[in-house]
């Protein structure tokens, strides 16, 4: 099964407009994404995302107003290209699983390669006035992947029995690569994304 990657500027900027102060937030939130996976939320500092960015604190504070802020420019960085990367699965033809894969295979090169893309984080530390609307769109991007693998599960492509739990599991998986994965890996982002997708496919994949 052999999925075309997407280029990263099909993908919109998660802050809309590309302008000097658009390409410093999505510095800011990569960075911020990556030390927040792999050390907690709790943990990670702003001068430890000041330090990775060679930038002085006060930067930060120009931008954001707290680090629980911060956390929420790095979930909306996340659902901003989640909703575009489920979007253009939706679009692809085929089977449901084509279209899961599609958007599996995608997320992990852009995990690997653009910064981490989901924040495992927990929620109640965002701003208290932004956790209804993330925990919305969070709703809404864990139905639209649902629908793929119920569409799946009705043309045959996917196992029936597994339709109702895969995407959760799925997203898990995806979730803890930040944990481990390095850029000076061994392994390609594409050949993680091809691995985890062969791993899959042959455990979900209808016979």
């Amino acid at each position: 099964m052999n999925h075309m990657n997407v280029n990263k500027s099909q993908l919109a900027s998660p802050f809309r407009r590309e302008d000097v102060r658009s390409q410093k937030l999505e510095f800011m939130c990569r960075a911020a994404s990556d030390l927040f996976n792999k050390n907690g939320f709790e943990a990670t500092s702003l001068d430890e995302v000041a330090a990775v960015l060679s930038i002085s604190k006060p930067s930060i504070y120009y931008y954001f107003k707290n680090k629980s802020e911060l956390l929420l420019g790095c979930y909306e960085r996340t659902l901003d290209i989640c909703e575009e990367l489920l979007e253009l699965a939706n679009k692809q033809e085929g089977s449901g699983l084509n279209q899961l894969s599609y958007f599996i295979e995608n997320l992990i090169v852009l995990h690997c390669s653009n910064g981490s893309i989901a924040v495992v984080s927990d929620v109640d530390a965002l701003p208290t006035e932004a956790k209804a609307d993330v925990r919305a769109r969070s709703r809404a991007l864990t139905e639209g992947l649902e629908g793929l693998a119920i569409l799946g599960a009705k043309d045959g492509s996917i196992r029936a029995d597994l339709a109702p739990i895969i995407t959760r599991f799925i997203m898990g998986g995806v979730n803890w690569i930040p944990k481990w994965h390095t850029e000076e890996g061994s392994l390609s982002p594409e050949e993680i994304a091809k691995a985890y997708l062969s791993f899959l496919t042959n455990g979900i994949g209808a016979k």
